[in-house]
């Protein structure tokens, strides 16, 4: 019979064999994944935050310079056709289209309901609304490229005479006339009169237009330039169906500026709305009321005037201080109450200062909640603007933007 022989295994392998996990190592390694999961998601958190008050913050900075580019674009272009002119500062401003009167209006939407219906003619006017509240800004100028000075002109309401030996830009050569006029009384007593928007209709008698190649326009020429027989230049008033109508200012020897294509002129309202939202109104009614920034808080303006106040001298055309559209003087109805004394303060406007207020889109998370919003900080009273933020407005970031826009139109010797 065989044998057998039994075998033998190691001790030190049967131990291996026999080995597991403890139950303080399970307890060990679910705690070190807990500390790891916790370090992750704190990272994160902390990373998220970051992106959105970056976030937040590169959206502020992004809505301040498509708005600022519209604000500057407008305000520069503030009294342009006017400037020269006589008269023209406080006229009462008529306007009818489509045998519709647009002005005096009978109201306006929202946000600009508070504004005087009866307007008159200012580069600028601010409507103050109160330390919480946005100003309403009006800003008017035409468009035209032949010059910023009034042109005499005969009228019997349906054409305007012209003699002004320099003549009238009126169109780009092959574009059809729809250009605008403002004719304004210049013989007038007590004070700017009525003065009325009219268009020029598409023929013309009396002379063919003339192109200028420095202005890049046709010019309607006057009696000089009309050759022989020598004439005046005659320019029909469009009366159609969607025109302004005739001339019903006629009498004080009116004088016409030009506006430019009709629909280039600015004459225009701007604030912010419950949505947050900066708009422009247009006064004529061309196109509906167009927002141009979003989470704007508040809007505000100043006007830099040369009276030569601070130990300036006035008229030089440098700005001597800002003024508060509260103070008294130089509120919006007392720079539209129609008298002549005051078109010479109006000319001392050269500059307008804006100070705005915007929101980031998204809650900011931080420690330190913003409380209160300070605009124009380095003017003293009521020229400063503290506005203090509720409990729900502090869950978001702000930014205070403040900046000069110089009134290029203005800068022009004022009238005496």
């Amino acid at each position: 019979m065989r044998s057998r022989t039994a075998i033998r295994v190691p001790s030190e392998r049967r131990r291996v064999a026999q080995a597991g996990v403890s139950l303080v190592e399970v307890m060990v390694g679910l705690a070190v994944g807990m500390i790891a999961s916790l370090v992750i998601m704190s990272s994160f958190s902390s990373s998220e935050t970051y992106r959105r008050n970056v976030g937040g913050v590169a959206d502020i900075v992004q809505t301040a310079s498509i708005t600022s580019a519209r604000l500057n674009m407008l305000f520069e272009e503030a009294g342009a056709s006017f400037v020269q002119g006589r008269n023209i500062w406080g006229c009462r401003l008529l306007a009818t289209r489509a045998k519709t009167v647009l002005l005096p209006a009978t109201g306006y939407p929202d946000p600009f309901t508070a504004f005087p219906t009866t307007v008159r003619v200012l580069p600028v006017g601010i409507l103050d609304a109160g330390g919480t509240g946005s100003d309403v800004v009006m800003i008017m100028g035409g468009s035209s490229a032949s010059s910023n000075r009034d042109t005499p002109f005969d009228t019997d309401g349906k054409t305007l005479t012209v003699s002004n030996p320099n003549g009238i830009g009126i169109a780009n050569a092959g574009l059809s006339v729809d250009d605008l006029f403002l004719a304004v009384p210049q013989d007038v007593a007590s004070g700017p009169g009525d003065c009325q928007i009219i268009q020029a209709a598409p023929g013309f008698s009396g002379g063919a237009p003339v192109n200028d190649a420095a202005l890049g326009l046709n010019v309607m020429p006057a009696e000089g330039a009309v050759l022989a027989p020598a004439s005046y230049t005659t320019i029909k008033i469009n009366d159609g169906a969607n025109s302004y109508g005739l001339l019903t200012v006629t009498a004080d020897s009116p004088s016409a500026f030009h506006l430019g294509r009709a629909g280039a002129s600015t004459f225009s309202l701007l604030s912010v709305n419950g949505s947050g939202e900066l708009v422009e109104y247009d006064l004529l009614q061309r196109r509906g009321a167009q927002p141009f920034g979003e989470n704007v808080v508040l809007l505000k303006a100043r006007y830099g005037v040369d009276n030569g106040a601070n130990g300036g001298k006035a008229n030089d055309n440098i700005v001597d201080e800002w003024i508060s559209p509260t103070e008294a003087g130089w509120t919006l109805a007392e720079l539209m109450d129609g008298k002549t004394a005051t078109e010479q303060k109006v000319d001392q406007i050269k500059a307008v200062r804006i100070g705005l207020v915007l929101r980031s889109p998204q809650v900011v998370v931080g420690d330190a909640k913003l409380t209160e919003v300070v605009l124009f900080g380095d003017l003293g009273g009521a020229r400063k603007i503290t506005r203090t933020l509720t409990a729900d407005e502090q869950r978001y970031g702000y930014q205070v933007f403040d900046w000069v826009i110089p009134l290029r139109n203005m800068k022009s010797t004022p009238k005496s």
